[in-house]
C-alpha cells in the first residue's frame, strides 16, 4: 500500500469514531426536536377539540349497516366525518363500536357523535355520510327529550 493510502487510511480510522458519534448526536437531536413539536401540535389538537366538545349539546349515535373492521371503520366514517364535522364546527366523533353477530361476524358498526344541534349537524351528518357509502338500512339516533328519534342515512 502506497504511503498516501496507508495515511488516508489512518485519517479515516482515527476520525470515523468522532465523525459517527456526530452523526448518532444529530440524529438524536432531530428525533427530539420533531417529538417535542408534534406534542405541541398534537396538545393545541387536544385543546381546541376539548374546547369543540364543550360546545357539543346533544349525543347521536350512527348505526351503519355495514360489516367492516374497526380500522377499516376509522378509515373510511370515523376520521372523515370527524375532520368535516370539526371543519364546520358543528360537531365530532367520539367513538366507534362494532355489533357482533354469530360466528365472530360483524352485523354492523356503530359511531358516537357529539353534535352542535340537531338540524344543520344532523344533516351535515347524514349527507357525509351518505358520501362515505352508508348502506341502506344505516340510520341515526338521537333523543329530543323522552322521545328517541331514529332517522334514516340513505
Amino acid at each position: 500500500m502506497s504511503d498516501f493510502a496507508s495515511r488516508l487510511t489512518d485519517l479515516i480510522l482515527a476520525w470515523f469514531p468522532i465523525i459517527f458519534g456526530f452523526g448518532v448526536l444529530l440524529a438524536f437531536t432531530v428525533f427530539i426536536i420533531r417529538g417535542i413539536s408534534q406534542h405541541r401540535r398534537e396538545r393545541q389538537r387536544r385543546v381546541a377539540r376539548s374546547a369543540l366538545e364543550a360546545k357539543m349539546k346533544y349525543f347521536v349515535y350512527a348505526k351503519i349497516m355495514e360489516s367492516i373492521l374497526p380500522m377499516a371503520r376509522a378509515a373510511k366514517y370515523e376520521d372523515p366525518l370527524s375532520e368535516t364535522l370539526e371543519a364546520a364546527r358543528l360537531g365530532l366523533v367520539t367513538g366507534g363500536g362494532t355489533q357482533m353477530g354469530e360466528g365472530d361476524t360483524i352485523v354492523w358498526v356503530g359511531l358516537d357523535l357529539a353534535l352542535a344541534d340537531l338540524d344543520g349537524a344532523v344533516q351535515l351528518t347524514r349527507q357525509r355520510l351518505r358520501e362515505l357509502g352508508a348502506p341502506a338500512g344505516s340510520v341515526l339516533e338521537y333523543r329530543v327529550g323522552e322521545e328517541k328519534i331514529s332517522v334514516e342515512i340513505a
